[in-house]
Formats: C-alpha cells, structure tokens, sequence
C-alpha cells in the first residue's frame, strides 16, 4: 500500500512533538550488486498505550519493507538477466522519507515519500497514514467531519473552485475531467488545511508533480468537528 512539510524530521535522532510522545527514525542503508538502498523508517515512542503505539509503527513499518522486498527482487531479477546477455545494468537506488505535518488534538498525520531510480529514470510515489492516537484508528476524511456532513460534496466543491482559480496550471477540461474524490481519497492534515492528493494524471496528463489541493480548516469551519478550529 505504498501507492514534506512543516515539521520534516527524518534527519534528526529523536525530538519531541507536541502530542507529548517522541518520534525516532529507524534506518536501512546499504549498496548491493543490484540496489543501493537508503531508508528511512518513522517509530513513535512515548505513548501510554504500548499496543497502540506498536499497532501504528507496525502498520508503516509493514509497507515499508513491502516495498523494499518488492525492490530487491525485481532489481536482483533484472540484475542477473542483464549479465546473462552481457548487457549493462544500472543498479537500483530506492529511498524514504517521512514528515510529520499534524500532531495534535491526539491525532497524528505523517506523510512518506517513497523514491526509485530504475534503468535511468526517476519516480516517486507519496503515501500519508493519519491516526487517532488514542485509538490506533486510521482516519478517514469522513471522520474529520461532523456527523451527517456531505463531506464528498463540500471538498469536491472546493476542489474544482481552486482548479478554476489556478487553471493556468492545467489544460483546457481539467474542471470537467474531475470526477471527484473516491470513498479512501488519500490526504494529509497540517496545523491549518485539510491537504488532498491526488494521482499524477488523475486530473491532467503529463504533470510532473502531485496535484495538491490545501482546503483550509476556517472554510470548513460549519463542517468539520471543533478540535481542528481550535
């Protein structure tokens, strides 16, 4: 499921954030035949309930190194096919990196950067996982919002009001194309806007980055629940 920001931290040991716990940073580095790898892995610390906090490193752990098992074996695979015919191989270089753009109110968002250069070209892929950290919930944007909210309705709206604002960045159809955020619409939070993320040609073809759409919290201030307005 692997698919930056204020408070970017994968450089540092360990420092302390605002929801009282610590965040650490586990590190993979090494150069093989076939692949150079240099991740970096985000570990919560310093929470009262040692299950949940286990359950949330967990679950970024887990597709972390789902994505690096992926990696080795289709570099180690090409690797070796390529020296059969004699052939020049580039190896792999694959990274992460993590930033943690919301960290309060109990609730964390943390984004991942997952990044490939393979046969010469470069990719990158963004993930982002927001947790209730009393809980151990993954939430979603329904649960941001008060009960009974259209939710899907009112971010579409903004949506294609910051695409008309900004449709010198797009081609011609953009607003039409936009047929609107799915059920598990990947997003992020920060200190004052709901983030959404969308694919690279989800919206308009050939860009070279991810389309990021900041709705901020005072314009959903009759939508969403009172914790994000404080």
């Amino acid at each position: 499921m692997y698919n930056l920001y204020p408070f970017y931290c994968p450089f540092t040991n360990c420092m302390r954030i605002s929801n009282n716990i610590a965040i650490d940073s586990q590190q993979i580095n090494s150069t093989e035949k076939y692949i150079k790898k240099d991740l970096k892995i985000p570990v919560l610390k310093g929470m009262k309930n040692k299950n949940i906090e286990n359950q949330i490193n967990n679950s970024i752990k887990s597709d972390i190194m789902e994505f690096k098992q992926q990696m080795e074996e289709s570099a180690n695979e090409y690797g070796m096919q390529a020296e059969k015919v004699g052939k020049k191989f580039i190896p792999f270089i694959i990274s992460t990196n993590y930033s943690i753009t919301y960290n309060k109110n109990n609730i964390a968002s943390i984004t991942i950067f997952y990044y490939e250069f393979i046969n010469g070209k470069h990719s990158y892929i963004k993930t982002s996982y927001n947790f209730n950290l009393n809980s151990g919930k993954s939430l979603s944007l329904k649960d941001l919002f008060k009960q009974g909210v259209s939710y899907k309705q009112i971010i579409n709206k903004e949506i294609k009001k910051y695409l008309i604002q900004n449709k010198e960045l797009y081609i011609p159809g953009t607003v039409t194309n936009f047929k609107g955020i799915s059920d598990d619409q990947p997003f992020y939070l920060d200190n004052e806007n709901i983030v959404i993320y969308l694919g690279f040609n989800e919206i308009a073809p050939n860009i070279s980055e991810i389309p990021i759409i900041k709705i901020p919290f005072s314009t959903l201030k009759n939508y969403i629940k009172p914790i994000f307005l404080n």
